[in-house]
């Protein structure tokens, strides 16, 4: 089965007359030429006029004259423009590869293919995807627990590479951009057969995307239900049973930490991050702050909101709101840790409940305070567990 919206395509008898995709163009145009055509997605020549809108791009094939394609591009801004137009052909380039009707990650009529349901509708994707994109710390995170590697990422908040928590697992994954703003000629670069999002993705970068490979766009669930996404993404990758599998586990792991807390070592707990003007108090409805829920703490009514991840920053003399039996501190950085050396010497945190009776847990902010997922719940787990060990 096709991908709605192409044709197969192949030289014309006697490769004379060129096949034309699609008639939705407008006159300015760009040519795109596949270098020899026996590679074509590894060596590309790039060339366009200097115009501010580009509508359409020609393929050709130097090695087969007779095939040329016609393809429509989305209106972007030119500084974008050079991304979509490697990323919007590259579907259909293996089309010059002699005896190759069928675009690589595109489902042929032979091949075995699944449907997803997803946040822009229901997609085909490949039953066993060779080369995966995931963009977003749930995706990579829901694809490594899941036993598959994805050949290219974005890069974790506030950093440059991969969460630390993750980089061991992919050490040669290609960054194709960042939390901030991904890489469409990146992500076409890494040659994906499936492109996993975040479920925040907009739809005109979905749009752009669904241009290179199949995307999955998991749905906008209840804020915080990081589960739901990690399913979408165990059905995009055929991995369902094991997904489930991995969350019951979870969910049971929990219940037995708080099966084993006593009555008097239960109370109320608040996840912060700490930055440099201050420090937020996160929604009691991340995957971290569920977590403590499951494992026996109460939330703190400075984390009882809902619809956003955090507060704004608190000024030191607004500290007293997050006063918990228990907080929780994290950093992304060096200049969060830089304050929160100075806020230690402020009367106000000091007089902090959770201060004066030894009760302030450093965590691992990429995992407690951006990260979601099956790796990154355990890690949470493990520094409960470790943490209240030692109460």
């Amino acid at each position: 089965m096709r991908r709605a919206g192409s044709r197969s395509v192949g030289a014309a008898a006697g490769g004379a007359a060129p096949l034309v995709m699609d008639r939705s163009w407008f006159p300015t145009s760009t040519w795109l030429t596949s270098d020899g055509c026996s590679r074509p997605r590894r060596r590309m020549c790039l060339g366009w006029p200097n115009h501010t809108s580009v509508s359409e791009v020609y393929i050709t094939c130097l090695t087969s004259p007779g095939v040329t394609m016609r393809r429509p591009l989305p209106s972007l801004p030119r500084r974008r423009f050079a991304a979509v137009l490697a990323a919007a052909p590259l579907a259909l380039l293996t089309a010059c590869a002699a005896g190759s009707p069928t675009p690589t990650g595109a489902v042929g009529e032979d091949a075995e293919s699944t449907t997803v349901r997803t946040a822009y509708g229901t997609v085909e994707v490949p039953a066993d995807p060779g080369r995966v994109v995931a963009l977003g710390d749930t995706a990579l995170d829901s694809a490594l627990a899941l036993g598959v590697e994805p050949v290219g990422t974005l890069s974790s908040r506030g950093g440059d590479a991969v969460s630390p928590y993750l980089a061991g697992k992919v050490p040669g994954i290609a960054l194709v951009g960042t939390v901030a703003e991904t890489n469409l000629e990146a992500v076409a670069a890494a040659r994906p057969d499936l492109i996993v999002a975040a479920a925040n993705t907009p739809r005109e970068q979905y749009d752009a995307l669904k241009a290179i490979a199949p995307t999955v766009v998991p749905e906008p669930a209840r804020f915080g239900a990081w589960e739901s996404e990690t399913r979408t993404v165990a059905a995009a990758l055929g991995k369902e049973a094991e997904a489930e599998r991995l969350l019951t586990g979870i969910e049971q792991r929990a219940k037995g930490i708080a099966d084993r807390r006593s009555a008097d070592g239960t109370g109320t707990a608040v996840v912060i991050r700490w930055m440099p003007n201050g420090p937020v108090v996160l929604s009691s409805t991340l995957m971290s702050g569920r977590l403590l829920k499951r494992t026996g703490d109460r939330t703190s009514p400075a984390a009882a909101f809902t619809g956003k991840p955090h507060t704004d920053p608190l000024s030191l003399e607004n500290l007293g709101e997050i006063d918990a039996d228990r907080i929780y501190l994290t950093t992304l950085n060096a200049d969060g840790e830089k304050a929160l050396a100075a806020a230690e010497a402020q009367p106000a945190f000091a007089r902090l409940k959770a201060v004066k009776a030894g009760n302030v847990d450093v965590v691992d902010g990429d995992v407690w305070s951006s990260a979601a997922g099956p790796l990154a719940a355990a890690r949470v787990l493990d520094d409960i567990e470790r943490l209240r060990a030692g109460a």
